[in-house]
């Protein structure tokens, strides 16, 4: 099945349901891969942050639950990116029902971005480069689109310590993963593309983590 036909088959429709719903989405995750998700969430907390008048790009943006986070009457604009038809369709439904006036949706490589360099003072990067076929150079572009001072939030898999049901479900280049990367890789990645590391943190094999681009 190829990548869009899974997001657009009825277990990609349960899969952005439920994580649009943060309490089932932690169990399931606890259950499936060991880990928290409630951190993810907690990290949406940055949408807000963002001064009247900003740009928050969200990267891959999927079918959009970091929109929830925006409210829906601050000046900000919202550009979401990502390779999905079938999740951007699900995004904009999802901001129309939110009411954002200001947000705009972009079928795009993360390596690719259309967007000026520095244009956003926050990137939002969930679940995105442990499926990115190139994750050093999609974490280069997403560094590129952040202004000095800009802030990036992400989250994703690594390998790396696993239990054994991690190391069987969790493998490079098999089902949705792409080459995936270690905690230190990723954080290597970051320090690499210009970005300062303020924030890692691991919940089994999920990685949470916080950067600031070099001024």
């Amino acid at each position: 099945m190829a990548r869009d036909d899974f997001y657009d088959s009825p277990f990609g429709a349960i899969y952005s349901a439920y994580m649009e719903r943060p309490h089932i989405s932690s169990r399931i995750s606890r259950l499936v891969w060991g880990g928290d998700t409630k951190p993810y969430y907690a990290s949406m907390a940055a949408a807000p942050e963002v001064p009247s008048g900003g740009t928050i790009v969200d990267c891959p943006c999927g079918a959009g639950p970091a929109l929830r986070a925006i409210p829906a009457d601050r000046d900000v604009r919202y550009v979401g990116v990502d390779l999905s038809p079938a999740m951007l369709r699900r995004a904009r439904e999802r901001s129309a029902a939110h009411g954002l006036t200001n947000a705009e949706f972009i079928e795009a490589d993360a390596t690719a971005i259309p967007l000026p360099s520095a244009s956003a003072e926050l990137l939002l990067s969930y679940w995105g480069l442990h499926c990115f076929p190139e994750p050093r150079a999609a974490t280069i572009e997403l560094a590129r689109v952040l202004k000095l001072g800009g802030r990036l939030v992400g989250s994703s898999f690594v390998r790396g310590r696993d239990s054994l049901r991690q190391r069987l479900l969790i493998r490079p280049h098999v089902g949705d993963f792409g080459p995936l990367g270690t905690q230190p890789e990723i954080e290597s990645w970051l320090e690499g593309a210009g970005l300062n590391l303020t924030s890692a943190k691991r919940s089994g094999p999920l990685l949470f983590f916080d950067a600031r681009k070099r001024l």
